[in-house]
């Protein structure tokens, strides 16, 4: 699956730049630079934007699929210039440097941004299509093992190569997504960021291509490092990235409980009651976690994590879930029992291949509290979040109730308004734009917009605090730097590593072009 000779490893590098006499340039604070030998930029593309954009894109915003004056909505595809699959780091710094100083590029690696921007980019932009750098390579240092991932990998390839190793990562749920691009915007986990942290937070090295094409090895040391864990879609091209795995045992298993519920108003009562259980029982307790969903196809998903460090009976934990259901007269659809860390990472990518459509308009919206949340922010969840959101408009919606904290709080500071966030709820609308009309796509996004504006309202509620988890291109209603960075601090260093290493905004495609750009 993994072709170890799609790039040049780094430790291969390092060898032939010894070997041909070819130095390595300190660069003080920005880490090591390589400087391995002129490559030739490789041709771009000769398919279409249409085909590859199709190829390429799991969905699209939303907000692109809105009609026009006319009542007509258009189509969307790439706009780019032209099209490039870079297959090394060499290849990628040649086409950089082969471009005009202020020739915008647009980083494409997996598919987690949820309005599209790369991948749509601009007439004059060109776009660097990361698909071929799938190499997974382990090392061992000292007790740990290490796993360098290349920008092309996504997080079906990784799962299944961590899992052949006995390890475990905190990786998201979604098989097509990009383990690197899900990197560089803090990298949250709702089954495994208590125990593991974020994604970003286990990251100890990465590759990088700038903005004038230089090609440099970034480590926790060098300060645009934790700038990259957090914007790095705005502030250069990652090659590869370096996790420190843990071990499989890390994560004990996981129970599963599937209710049906015919009214919204039964959804609304279980998941406030659900979320007094999680508040009491699960937030306090760094050894399990919770989240709790609710489906626009009538389902109530809870689904408990336990870790290592649990101690009693799974089962008897989660039966006053079982019992909330009863006493609602909610019947059991599905119970399942998930016996490792594989199991739980990959028992979605099932229903996420049947989340389709031409397109799947997508749009994404988080809220959450720093600490435990008072009984207000619970009741407004489930009144207004599950009670309003546009679950019938758009049957593939769901409304996801999590727990985050434990380690992802603990850990390393990131540019990321994950780090402080113990409690955490995605409102995801999801729906096939070709079955609704013009005016039906308007007013889900208006649904959407409503319920976003009324929790902004709530004290003590965060909302759009998540790069992976706003919606960049709405208009006027996006979050500000200091909540999607955690900190009016770490907002003025990312704007600041901006200004450094990418003067010209050649990489203006992200999510965080409002702020930064």
């Amino acid at each position: 699956m993994f072709d170890s000779n799609v790039r040049m490893s780094r430790r291969t590098a390092l060898k032939g730049a010894a070997a041909g006499g070819v130095g390595l340039v300190a660069s003080g604070a920005l880490g090591e630079s390589m400087s391995i030998g002129a490559a030739e930029p490789p041709e771009g593309l000769t398919m279409s934007n249409d085909e590859w954009f199709a190829q390429r894109a799991w969905s699209v915003s939303a907000n692109k699929v809105l009609p026009k004056a006319d009542g007509t909505s258009p189509a969307v595809t790439s706009l780019a210039k032209r099209i490039h699959r870079p297959r090394s780091a060499e290849e990628i710094a040649a086409i950089v440097k082969s471009l005009p100083a202020m020739t915008p590029i647009a980083n494409v690696c997996g598919g987690h941004e949820a309005s599209g921007i790369a991948l749509v980019a601009d007439h004059d932009a060109e776009v660097l299509d990361l698909i071929e750098l799938k190499s997974i390579d382990f090392e061992k240092e000292g007790d740990e093992t290490l796993v360098t991932v290349g920008s092309g990998v996504v997080f079906r390839e990784l799962v299944e190569a961590v899992k052949d190793r006995g390890g475990a990562l905190p990786v998201g749920t979604g098989p097509g997504v990009g383990v690197v691009g899900y990197a560089v915007n803090g990298g949250l986990s709702s089954y495994f960021s208590r125990r593991l942290g974020l994604l970003g937070q286990r990251a100890v090295k990465m590759t990088v291509v700038t903005a004038d094409g230089e090609i440099r090895v970034l480590t926790p040391e060098d300060e645009l490092f934790t700038a990259m864990l957090g914007a790095g879609s705005a502030l250069g091209i990652v090659v590869d990235m370096t996790f420190r795995m843990a071990d499989e045992s890390a994560i004990k298993g996981a129970e599963q409980l599937v209710f049906g519920f015919q009214t919204r108003a039964q959804a609304v009562e279980f998941s406030r009651r659900a979320m007094q259980f999680m508040k009491e029982k699960v937030i306090p307790n760094d050894s399990v976690s919770l989240e709790i969903v609710v489906t626009g196809t009538k389902a109530l998903v809870a689904t408990t994590v336990f870790y290592d460090t649990f101690k009693g009976s799974t089962a008897e934990f989660v039966k006053p879930l079982q019992d909330l259901a009863a006493s609602l007269e909610l019947p059991t659809l599905a119970q399942g029992h998930w016996g490792s860390w594989y199991e739980a990472a990959a028992a979605l990518w099932p229903v996420i291949a049947e989340q389709k459509g031409s397109p799947l308009a997508t749009s994404y919206h988080c809220a959450g509290t720093v600490g435990i949340p008072e009984d207000a922010v619970l009741d407004f969840v489930g009144d207004v979040m599950v009670g309003e959101a546009p679950l019938d408009e758009a049957a593939m919606s769901i409304v996801e109730i999590r727990t985050l904290g434990g380690e992802a709080q603990k850990g390393r500071r990131l540019p990321s308004g994950n780090c402080h966030h113990a409690f955490f709820v995605d409102l995801v609308t999801l729906y096939d734009a070709s079955t609704k009309s013009p005016a039906e796509r308007q007013a889900i996004v208006d649904l959407t917009n409503r319920v976003v504006d009324k929790a902004r309202a709530v004290p003590g509620l965060g909302v759009d605090f998540s790069g992976t988890h706003s919606q960049p291109d709405d208009i006027d209603r996006s979050a500000v730097a200091a909540e999607i960075f955690g900190s009016p601090e770490m907002a003025r260093t990312i704007e600041a590593q901006k200004k450094r290493v990418d003067p010209n905004n050649r990489f203006r495609f992200n999510p965080f072009a409002k702020f930064i750009g």
